[in-house]
């Protein structure tokens, strides 16, 4: 079963705006980490009495500029080197992230991380998704900037960090727990603390405290594995008991330390309990033998897939568009017009279609995109349609990649006119027709549609009864808004606040 996401990407033209668009078909914080692992093979020996001395400098873009990640450390030696040194970026499907790596042979050993002490081998520039669709290994080769001589190749592997993806349904109680308060019983809280790599704890989770109850039950909560211990499932975590005080100066009880492999059932976990120490209270008290006991009442571990876990399962992304051929764009051949075609400056159109659908055609496996247009009156007979093919081949609607969305968008700007009203439901059909069918382990389909238009919806309680009906397909809607119209009611097809419901 798939769901229907409709986002709106709201108008981006006022003054000042950068000319940048973004799309989240999800929500911001949905990501995955992805760690990179780098060779090299065949590497030009730059050094006259020994083979070059190898290092990988990477780098993201951030705007204008790279950020450096960090580097490989050196091989000596080495013209096919094997580095240890791996990066975990985040990986946003949304998102354009151009990375670079920069091969150098290091020639001051002092100095590594000062460039231009050393010598470059080499360099690739490639985006994120590059290399997270390419499989098992991306394998370019480098160059000097400007040069086609070949300095030889590098090799990237993207692998999805193990067991961040898993979420844990954690119930805790207690037993028997010291006595702290005077005239009263305790009122504990529990609290997890992972340990850190350098030395230490760093708190990751604190209940809320059972009033009076020495035999608390803490309710259940869910934390990610990730937050929890960093993914490692063996990493120590520390469990204390404290009384909780008003004041935040809480009375320390106890604590205990194990690790999520050892509390969870489904990594074979035979930990159901375990003794709560006070160590200044042993060392005080000859007699003394815990101050409670901390009971695991259930840990459950869940993998929440991940995007790239569909895509290397076999998932085949589409993407389908829609550009908006209404009157309400102006005349194509007048300047204030958003389908002008500047020859100095890409319309807004264009900044769209370059900017977001670069981010989504990646994700398409054939790159073969049906676009269609709405609102247009079309040749011979002047009719209007709110779905027409731009290349007008109604049985063959797809061009190639990006740039076929650009030289098919252009050319039908000289054959159709603009005309309206803008009615989504007919190209919503469209997009149900082709997300309709049979899905199964073996072929697994995903649909997304890209709309870019200018306007306020006309057909809103049709788009809506659409939207709704497509929420069992595997279809999500991005929508993109150009120009300077009021789009406020168009943000209800966010359904962030409301669901969407037929009328």
């Amino acid at each position: 079963r798939g769901f229907a996401i409709c986002s709106v990407v709201q108008k981006m033209a006022q003054p000042g705006y950068p000319q940048q668009y973004a799309a989240s078909p999800i929500s911001g914080e949905a990501f995955s980490k992805v760690e990179l692992s780098i060779s090299c093979s065949n590497l030009k020996d730059l050094d006259t009495f020994s083979r070059s001395d190898p290092a990988v400098f990477v780098y993201e873009a951030r705007g204008k500029e790279w950020l450096k990640l960090g580097r490989t450390e050196v091989v000596d030696n080495n013209l096919n080197p094997k580095f240890s040194k791996t990066f975990i970026v985040n990986y946003h499907f949304e998102e354009t992230v151009k990375m670079k790596f920069m091969v150098y042979d290091i020639d001051d050993k002092k100095r590594v991380d000062d460039t231009s002490r050393h010598d470059l081998v080499g360099v690739l520039e490639c985006q994120l998704a590059d290399l997270v669709t390419a499989g098992q290994q991306y394998t370019r080769t480098i160059r000097l900037p400007g040069a086609s001589a070949s300095r030889g190749k590098i090799t990237v592997q993207a692998e999805e960090v193990q067991d961040s993806k898993y979420t844990l349904a954690i119930r805790l109680s207690a037993s028997k727990l010291d006595k702290k308060d005077l005239f009263g019983k305790s009122d504990p809280i529990v609290e997890i603390a992972k340990a850190q790599e350098g030395g230490g704890f760093t708190v990751v989770y604190r209940s809320q405290p059972i009033m009076k109850n020495l035999n608390p039950r803490w309710p259940q909560f869910d934390i990610s594995a990730q937050k929890l211990c960093s993914g490692d499932w063996d990493r120590t975590l520390k469990f204390s008991v404290w009384d909780w005080n008003k004041s935040g100066d809480h009375d320390y009880i106890g604590s205990c330390t194990t690790t999520l492999r050892d509390i969870c059932p489904e990594k074979g976990g035979e930990v159901f309990n375990l003794k709560l120490i006070n160590e200044d209270l042993r060392k005080k008290k000859k007699k003394y033998m815990d101050s409670g006991t901390l009971n695991f009442v259930s840990v459950r571990a869940t993998a929440v897939h991940s995007f790239m876990d569909y895509i290397r399962g076999g998932c085949q992304i589409s993407l389908i568009t829609a550009i908006d051929f209404t009157a309400s764009n102006g005349k194509p051949h007048l300047p204030s017009s958003l389908h002008y075609n500047n020859p100095y400056q890409d319309n807004e159109y264009v900044q769209a279609i370059r900017s977001v659908a670069s981010v989504l055609a990646p994700y398409d496996s054939d790159q073969l995109i049906p676009v269609f247009g709405f609102g247009g009156r079309l040749p011979p007979d002047g009719h209007v349609s709110h779905c027409f093919p731009l290349n007008f081949n109604y049985e063959r609607p797809e061009v190639y990649g990006v740039q076929g969305i650009l030289d098919v968008y252009r050319h039908a700007l000289g054959q159709a006119d603009l005309y309206g009203p803008t009615n989504f439901a007919s190209f919503l059909d469209k997009a149900i027709e082709f997300a309709t069918g049979a899905v199964t382990q073996e072929e697994q389909n995903y649909y997304i549609l890209l709309v870019i238009t200018d306007g306020v919806i006309c057909d809103m309680k049709q788009t809506v009864d659409r939207i709704v009906a497509a929420s069992q397909l595997p279809l999500s809607i991005v929508i993109v808004g150009v120009g300077g119209a009021d789009f406020t009611n168009m943000e209800t097809l966010d359904a962030d606040d409301n669901p969407l419901k037929n009328k």
